[in-house]
């Protein structure tokens, strides 16, 4: 039998917020949810960075950041010592690529668009290279409402005077014309054509560029969700109190809690991005029944994830660039050619487990490193990785997860350990209790990361 096809579909800033995690009970995503019964759903998976690029590079590598040097947005292709991403290896072994959207890393340039009131914001590629694909669909311009922002939050018509964080914080729904144009549904449309025209061995990827913000999407998918009855996020207004002056420092800045709250929009905001998973969620569906009804679909493996965490409020924080559960841990689904009927993965992994697990698929040997091929999870629920799970924030800053307990130790020595068994949303720091806990997990953290 010829090598599998694989289709990867990775999307941007999706926490565990999909009915199959349950992390938030209203998430309304059916086809997602579908997929992770059709395969392999890993219930704790986290990524190897809380920031886009960091997490690809370590994704489509099998590296951490502190083996990569890949924190925040070093250089990666320019460097003569990188290690290849699994696509080039993938052609070697005569796979041929497709790509669409965003699946390494690029920006929509929402300030100039702010700046000039455009109707669009264009499309920067910034990490994707031509080299590595046989095709590739770039991500169209991203249409935007009229009125920016919807939320009301900040004056446009002065947009000088917005900070740079907050010109493309805004949710609210699309102009209903506007659906067919956006830059997810070209995804759809390009992958969907791919895999209908194509034989293997084939690697097609899918960057789903939503629910990043800015939270826009047809007013369709925030009709899902009334306003009213939004359940908003568990927070404690003293969480920050017992957590070391770094994490403090990128929970408050920017402000984004006082903002939000201090002007009664915190419903809405949790609405905007529901909407928007559940609209990336619609797209995932489109791409998943091309497949099955492309002559590929028995012989194709479905791998989805999403590239980091999102916070909403939790730990009085907002976005990702924190080292806590929601801003690391992401849905990871694996199916495998056939099926695996719905197999639950309690034991954590890492996002950069990916790049083993596509090498395997294919027939290749990966080489050795802090990555762990998941495809021994397909047949054995209970197996176990062979290191504890890091996610790394900036140099020096790690977190480390394990079944139970989140220690996360800082560059200036600072620690938080949490035990999840008794406080899934972190609330309480035992680090100064459970000294010997806190040794122990530093020393693994060291035998990882080393100095990086």
């Amino acid at each position: 039998m010829s090598p599998p096809n694989i289709l990867f579909i990775v999307l941007d800033d999706l926490n565990a917020w999909i009915g199959a995690l349950g992390r938030h009970p209203q998430a309304q995503t059916p086809h997602i949810d579908a997929l992770a019964r059709r395969g392999v759903l890993f219930e704790k998976a986290y990524c190897s960075a809380p920031y886009c690029n960091a997490s690809r590079m370590g994704l489509f590598t099998g590296q951490l950041p502190s083996t990569l040097g890949i924190y925040d947005n070093e250089p990666f292709w320019a460097n003569s010592a990188r290690p290849p991403v699994f696509i080039e290896r993938l052609r070697q072994a005569g796979y041929r690529s497709f790509g669409a959207g965003k699946v390494f890393h690029g920006v929509f340039d929402y300030a100039s668009a702010g700046a000039s009131g455009a109707r669009q914001a264009a499309w920067i590629e910034v990490e994707n290279r031509a080299a590595i694909w046989d095709a590739y669909a770039d991500s169209t311009a991203e249409p935007l409402p009229l009125n920016r922002p919807l939320n009301r939050l900040f004056d446009f018509s002065a947009f000088d005077q917005v900070p740079p964080m907050y010109r493309h914080f805004d949710w609210g729904p699309l102009p209903a014309e506007s659906e067919d144009a956006t830059p997810d549904a070209g995804v759809a449309h390009a992958v969907s054509k791919y895999l209908a025209q194509t034989t293997g061995p084939f690697f097609c990827a899918a960057g789903i560029y939503k629910p990043h913000l800015p939270w826009h999407a047809p007013q369709r998918f925030f009709d899902l969700y009334d306003r009213d009855t939004i359940i908003l996020p568990e927070v404690r207004d003293d969480d920050l109190d017992d957590v070391p002056p770094i994490g403090r420092q990128w929970a408050l800045d920017p402000p984004d809690h006082e903002l939000v709250t201090s002007r009664g929009v915190w419903r809405d905001a949790v609405r905007g991005y529901l909407a928007c998973v559940s609209y990336a969620d619609h797209i995932v569906g489109q791409i998943v029944a091309a497949l099955d009804a492309s002559p590929a679909r028995d012989n194709t493996a479905i791998i989805l994830c999403g590239d980091n965490g999102f916070h909403l409020g939790e730990k009085l924080h907002w976005r990702k660039f924190a080292l806590w559960e929601e801003a690391t841990r992401v849905p990871l689904i694996v199916v495998p050619p056939g099926g695996a009927s719905g197999v639950r993965v309690r034991e954590p992994v890492s996002l950069i487990d990916i790049c083993p697990t596509v090498l395997d698929l294919a027939g290749i040997a990966a080489p050795d490193g802090e990555a762990s091929n998941l495809m021994p999870f397909v047949s054995n629920a209970d197996a176990k990785r062979a290191q504890p799970v890091i996610t790394t924030w900036l140099k020096g800053n790690h977190s480390l997860r394990d079944m139970r307990y989140r220690y996360t130790r800082y560059s200036d020595g600072g620690e938080e350990l949490y035990d999840h068994a008794a406080d899934p949303y972190e609330w309480t720091n035992l680090a100064s209790q459970q000294r010997d806990l806190c040794r122990r997990f530093s020393a693994a953290i060291d035998a990882q990361c080393g100095a990086g």
